[in-house]
């Protein structure tokens, strides 16, 4: 019964290390050199890889109507990720300002308890 809960344990702690690697190692193959070099430097200097490292997305979105808006609005200034954000009247697009551990998936996840899509995305990373 050990073997099996440390073997649980053990697998769960392996994923959650792999998921993070995938995602360092996307926005490091998305980056330009300074971004990459401020990575490097912070994994030599031992502190949290995407430390400094801020990203800019262009998000178009379907399915949130404009009667969700102040939800959406409230969804995004609550969330500790996310320095600013643009949103347009007819909530069909929105730019946001995060810190680089905000992806993609993490604003599906947002989203999806007001039913939205995302339509089109882009993204770019600076220091």
């Amino acid at each position: 019964m050990k073997k099996y809960i440390f073997l649980i344990a053990f697998t769960t702690l392996f994923l959650s290390f792999e998921s993070f690697g995938q995602v360092y190692e996307r926005i490091y193959d998305l980056s330009n050199t300074d971004v990459q070099n401020k990575m490097d430097q912070n994994k030599i200097d031992g502190v949290v890889i995407l430390s400094g490292v801020k990203a800019h997305h262009v998000i178009g979105l379907a399915g949130i109507n404009v009667s969700q808006k102040n939800s959406l609005e409230t969804l995004l200034t609550n969330d500790p990720r996310i320095n600013s954000f643009v949103l347009n009247d007819g909530v069909t697009a929105l730019s946001i300002e995060s810190q680089a551990v905000f992806t993609k998936e993490e604003f599906e996840l947002l989203i999806q308890s007001l039913n939205g899509i995302i339509t089109g995305y882009a993204v770019e990373y600076s220091i």
